[in-house]
């Protein structure tokens, strides 16, 4: 077995060294042809299969990372990827095992994590001839498309966005006009971008009300309401979506378009506005282990979809807990390490109901390194509807629903 030649990695690891977004600190390493084989386990059986179902969202050409979809352009990372595999750095899910069980959960089980450190460590190898360590040994996904087939409505975002060569992390807030001529259900919705280098996140919210209505992740792309649940979208609406961009090497694009999917009936299930947002608290410069709490008194029965935590610079962990009226404690969420440079929304597995009375906590912690005195307000937004509620007109989806509190705006963008 033998490796691409020295000057090639060399040359890779430099141009590559300069582009990865989020792995500023680690580089492909130069490969010794001569390498020893420790190991069973090959790229081109059990890493490939581990790196399409937990990776490729993000590791493919013209992403937001460096490609890991062949031999040849994973092998110089190895060790990297054993570092950040170690250090629980990627994938990049924040949510701690055990409270709440989400279905977008990108993090790597322990079989994962055993078999990929079990390669790095044994000696990486390809598991296929020379000749084929350039193929993908398993499908790559494409970037672009629509997942459910083409939506009812397809809307331009950010058109005239551009963002700048090497420029940092910053929020971008824009509203677009969904275009309707008349009210529609809508069940679910998906966010393409030109250049997914450059996006980092986005968030979509009913301006009207400021309903969250679902979020775009590189790992997480489609937002879907449960079966038979749908939110109500007037006509001649707008929308307001934020985006966070990062620069790659070049100047790129911002836009995208935004898709519709919408219910031909009439829901059984009204998915109404539910925000939660603490009172803005100051965090001196220096200050670190900064708590900022809130709490919110649900006034009727609602079951829990899905949670958007919004929290700002310097936000280091947030806990949602569900205080039942019985007493019993339940945390919904817990990010005990957050990452404001992958913000994601958590979808669970089985939506979670919620008694009347039930007490919903929101406490996060922030640091502030900087000179300049922070401004902390965490908030949380959540896809929530009454159980086994029939729905006869759309009016009960009306503003002043005792489900939720209508929320008057939409939460404010992250700070960059």
């Amino acid at each position: 077995m033998s490796w691409p030649p020295l000057k090639e990695l060399l040359a890779g690891a430099v141009a590559l060294g300069l582009v990865v977004a989020g792995w500023p600190y680690l580089r492909p390493e130069p490969i010794s042809s001569h390498g020893r084989i420790t190991t069973s386990i090959v790229f081109n059986r059990e890493v490939s299969q581990i790196f399409q179902k937990k990776c490729f969202q993000c590791h493919t050409d013209g992403n937001v990372s460096m490609a890991l979809t062949t031999y040849r352009e994973a092998r110089p990372w190895a060790v990297a990827i054993k570092e950040e595999i170690l250090e629980k750095r990627m994938p990049p899910w924040s949510a701690v095992t055990g409270y709440g069980h989400f279905s977008n959960d990108v993090s790597l089980t322990a079989r994962e994590v055993s078999l990929i450190l079990s390669w790095a460590d044994g000696g990486a190898p390809s598991g296929v001839l020379m000749a084929d360590e350039d193929k993908p040994a398993v499908m790559v996904p494409s970037l672009s498309g629509w997942e459910h087939g083409q939506p009812d409505a397809v809307v331009a975002v950010a058109a005239s966005e551009k963002v700048a060569a090497d420029s940092p992390d910053r929020t971008t807030r824009i509203e677009v006009a969904t275009g309707l001529k008349q009210a529609q259900w809508l069940k679910s919705m998906q966010l393409n971008f030109g250049d997914r280098r450059v996006v980092r996140y986005a968030a979509v919210y009913e301006l009207r009300t400021g309903q969250w209505l679902g979020t775009w992740t590189p790992t997480h792309p489609v937002s879907a309401l449960p079966a038979g649940v749908a939110i109500h979208l007037p006509a001649g609406g707008k929308v307001a979506v934020e985006i966070g961009y990062r620069g790659t090497a070049e100047a790129a694009s911002g836009a995208g378009e935004l898709g519709f999917y919408f219910s031909a009936d009439k829901p059984a299930q009204v998915a109404a506005p539910l925000e939660i947002s603490a009172s803005p608290v100051t965090v001196a410069a220096g200050k670190s282990r900064e708590r900022v709490r809130t709490e919110f008194t649900l006034k009727s029965a609602t079951t829990a979809a899905a949670l958007w935590p919004s929290l700002g610079a310097g936000a280091t962990s947030v806990e949602v807990t569900a205080i039942r009226p019985d007493g019993v404690v339940e945390t919904l969420l817990w990010l005990k390490d957050y990452r404001a440079d992958w913000p994601s929304s958590y979808v669970f597995k089985e939506p979670v109901t919620l008694a009347a009375g039930t007490r919903l906590t929101v406490t996060a912690y922030y640091d502030n390194a900087g000179a300049t005195p922070l401004r902390a307000q965490p908030s949380l937004s959540v896809t929530a509807f009454p159980p086994r509620l029939r729905v006869a007109t759309a009016r009960q989806a009306r503003p002043g629903d005792a489900t939720a509190r209508q929320a008057s705006r939409p939460p404010a963008p992250l700070a960059p």
